[in-house]
């Protein structure tokens, strides 16, 4: 009687695990955070957009990152801003240094991606990034290419 509660027990709990999402939905994610941060930040002129692969353990799917490089008028100011909208969001802060003199930057973790963001008041600028899960499925037409 025991091994058929065990073997129903775990059928029910992996009948009912949520399945994993596909990649095109970590890079919606993405792109629509990272656009976001860029809104509450103050850049001086326009980003810089880099986007390239992640790197996956074999078997593991494939991500992706991107990157903004922008001139800001206070590198300090827009990491803050930036940590804030992220913690409005209910993102997982995993390091805050907002106060850090020479490097500010906060890093953060939501469902499918990480990002960060770091300033570097010596040359005016932040460095607004982050990168996806390792997932299967359809890569959309925009990243193809990367």
């Amino acid at each position: 009687m025991n091994r058929i509660m065990v073997a129903l027990l775990l059928l029910v709990a992996g009948c009912a695990s949520e399945p994993r999402p596909p990649i095109s939905d970590a890079l919606r994610d993405l792109d629509a955070a990272l656009a976001r941060a860029i809104q509450v930040s103050s850049l001086t002129g326009p980003p810089k957009r880099t986007p390239g692969r992640w790197w996956c353990k074999l078997g593991e799917g494939q991500a992706f990152q991107l990157g903004f490089t922008a001139p800001a008028r206070d590198p300090r100011a827009t990491v803050a801003a930036v940590g804030e909208l992220w913690r409005r969001e209910g993102l997982t802060i995993q390091m805050d240094r907002t106060q850090h003199p020479n490097r500010p930057e906060v890093v953060v973790r939501g469902r499918l991606i990480e990002m960060s963001v770091h300033g570097f008041p010596e040359r005016g600028t932040v460095w607004i990034a982050g990168n996806t899960a390792c997932l299967d499925g359809e890569v959309p037409d925009a990243w193809r290419d990367v």
